[in-house]
């Protein structure tokens, strides 16, 4: 009964993640469409940092999903009307065109990111008590990346269309336009003064769809909550900050989001403004490091279930220094290492998004894991927004060494590429119980792949 209950809400997990994922995909904070959104709307660097922040700064409402649930026996109506809440907002986003003034229009997107962002990381905080109840921890890396699989290679093939859609908006007759008639209907849809309208079209579809991915979601079991103890809410918040190896965690978690906060808000807007990409383009970019991604989560699942998360996270952080520097040398007329460097990004953010998950649990005791993940989401929020906001306040100009000219943004991504490298420091002092040493680790790995390749070698011998 206990494997079909567990096979029964991975199905359903995967199912609704679908919709969850192209509605992340289209319209919430991290979109490339909301970042198309700015850019129609003239937002500065300022604005984009801004953008970047309400992300982060969403993350400091996690705590009150303890709070929301703390007497409730069965978190699923909760957290699926607090989920509904959160992602009705983003029907409106496409009211931003109608502002005669621009900023108003980017202020009124902005403010209506923010809401809906904290109602999503409420409920998200619920939902991260609700799976880890049904789902062991021993299976937890792999349970992740398998539903990761499905669920990004869903979002991919809608953003890649949809994209290409709003690219057309901005050609005359080149391209798909090519194919028909300049004075067939398609021409006439297909013009510029019509592409808002087919935007913020997409946000409402976006948003329709990730409301029905709620009634499946309702499907999904849930385990009654064992009785609490007889503590207040604010004992609970408190007790995780007794114990030593999670400040420590905190610690680390400070300095990496912090590392990653630097720059965050530029990688969009420096490739369609600096790089001169289309929106396909980016697609492009975001397919081969989804690609990678997608055939990686079978390895980083394996490698986390056996060698723990602190391991993942030093190869994690040896890749992600990496590619904010091969960003130092990019411009628009040889771009084309973008697609290498989209590789090795799609490898790390596979790895660093299982254990961004699943670290804060597997360190947090039974029964304890919603208040350990929400102070942590909260802390960690607050850390990366200070310095994506930092990066929007301390813009930098452009510089030129030894005849090398580097854009602002690119200043910027070099020195979070070093934050992002030191952060191995903190990381070293966490204890994860089933941690493994790196290098074992990486032995295992190379010693379990010469066995297949010795196989596969065999295999063609006897063929």
């Amino acid at each position: 009964m206990k494997e079909s209950k567990l096979k029964y809400t991975y199905k359903i997990s995967v199912i609704e993640g679908i919709f969850a994922q192209i509605y992340g995909a289209l319209s919430t904070i991290g979109s490339s469409f909301i970042t198309k959104l700015l850019v129609m709307l003239g937002a500065s660097p300022m604005q984009f940092s801004m953008l970047s922040a309400i992300g982060q700064l969403s993350q400091v409402f996690q705590p009150i999903g303890v709070a929301v649930s703390h007497h409730l026996q069965n978190r699923k109506r909760a957290c699926i009307w607090i989920t509904f809440w959160g992602r009705i907002l983003t029907l409106f986003l496409g009211l931003g065109f109608l502002f005669r003034n621009s900023n108003q229009g980017i202020a009124f997107v902005l403010l209506l990111l923010l809401v809906s962002a904290g109602f999503q990381s409420i409920a998200g905080n619920i939902w991260i008590a609700w799976i880890s109840d049904i789902v062991p921890l021993k299976i937890r890396g792999r349970f992740f990346s398998r539903r990761n699989q499905y669920l990004i290679t869903a979002g991919l093939i809608v953003s890649y269309i949809t994209s290409f859609i709003l690219d057309q908006f901005e050609y005359s007759t080149s391209g798909f336009k090519s194919l028909f008639h300049s004075d067939g209907w398609i021409n006439r849809v297909l013009q510029p003064k019509n592409q808002a309208m087919f935007l913020s079209s997409v946000f409402i579809i976006a948003t329709l769809l990730s409301i029905y991915g709620l009634y499946i979601l309702a499907k999904q079991p849930d385990r009654k909550a064992k009785a609490k103890s007889g503590k207040g809410l604010f004992a609970m918040y408190k007790e995780p900050l007794k114990d030593k190896n999670f400040r420590q965690f905190l610690f680390y978690g400070i300095w990496w989001m912090m590392a990653i906060g630097v720059g965050s808000a530029f990688w969009g807007p420096f490739m369609l403004q600096k790089l001169k990409m289309s929106m396909f383009e980016l697609q492009i970019y975001g397919s081969i490091s989804t690609v990678a991604t997608l055939f990686a989560y079978n390895f980083w699942g394996r490698f986390i279930d056996k060698n723990g998360n602190k391991t993942a996270m030093k190869i994690c952080i040896a890749i992600g220094g990496l590619n904010p520097m091969i960003w130092m040398f990019l411009n628009s007329w040889n771009y084309n290492i973008i697609w290498f460097e989209a590789l090795l990004s799609g490898f790390m953010w596979s790895g660093a998004g299982i254990v961004a998950t699943n670290f804060v649990l597997s360190i947090s005791p039974k029964g304890k894991e919603q208040v350990y993940s929400g102070i942590y989401g909260a802390v960690g929020g607050v850390s990366m927004m200070l310095t994506t906001l930092l990066s929007g306040v301390l813009y930098p100009h452009a510089i030129t060494i030894r005849g090398l000219y580097l854009e602002p943004e690119q200043i910027v991504f070099g020195v979070g590429g070093l934050l992002r490298w030191s952060a191995i420091i903190p990381l070293m002092m966490v204890g994860e119980a089933n941690a493994v040493p790196l290098r074992k680790a990486l032995y295992n790995v190379l010693q379990y792949n010469r066995l297949k390749i010795n196989q596969i070698t065999e295999w063609i011998r006897q063929r």
